[in-house]
């Protein structure tokens, strides 16, 4: 029974950051529809939470297991959306400073794109997300969204998010939304396809 209270103590604790951590990323997420993202994402916690060595069993946490550079992978690593690489419409070379908070992407080549049925435009903008997986409290901002469809010329192009002003895990992500523009407005396409996000840089 003991040891059954220990997995319970941490599942719970992991659910609950999980709740949170989805919350934090609903700028980005808010119209993708995916049954499995929120046990994949509760999977990956639990992963996370293995790692801290600090911890006795039963009291084990993500933060502890963050604190890893493997638990920092595992989160850099994770697909929230598989059906949508945000990378692969990005051809070019893509680079992060963390300092700047600012993503560029240079030697880009519109003609290599190839979008979702029905999209005439692709949104790209890029968030930068403090959590402390301490409290589950959070902060996200965002830069403007960058629109792109095939008259965009542009071989180089940078986003930059404003600084955060709570302290905690520094995640940096990248999204894609596509739109199709319908009587000068912009539509925002809804399916697996068409919405992307990727973690580019995990730091603290």
């Amino acid at each position: 029974m003991a040891r059954v209270r220990e997995n319970y103590s941490e599942f719970g604790q992991c659910s609950h950051t999980k709740k949170y951590f989805n919350r934090a990323l609903r700028p980005f997420l808010c119209i993708y529809k995916d049954r499995t993202l929120h046990g994949r994402m509760m999977a990956l916690f639990m992963a996370i939470k293995k790692l801290d060595s600090g911890g006795a069993r039963g009291q084990r946490t993500v933060h502890g297991g963050l604190q890893t550079m493997r638990g920092r992978r595992l989160l850099q690593d994770f697909e929230f959306t598989p059906s949508c690489h945000v990378a692969s419409y990005l051809p070019g070379t893509t680079h992060y400073d963390a300092s700047s908070r600012t993503f560029t992407v240079s030697n880009f080549n519109t003609s290599q794109l190839s979008y979702p049925n029905g999209a005439t435009h692709m949104a790209l903008s890029l968030g930068v997300l403090h959590f402390d997986f301490e409290t589950n409290t959070y902060e996200l901002t965002q830069s403007a969204p960058l629109y792109i469809d095939a008259s965009f010329a542009d071989a180089a192009f940078s986003l930059q998010a404003p600084a955060p002003s709570l302290l905690g895990t520094a995640i940096a992500l990248i999204g894609v939304k596509f739109y199709q523009a319908v009587g000068g407005q912009f539509v925002v396409l809804r399916g697996q396809k068409a919405v992307g996000l990727e973690v580019v840089l995990v730091e603290g």
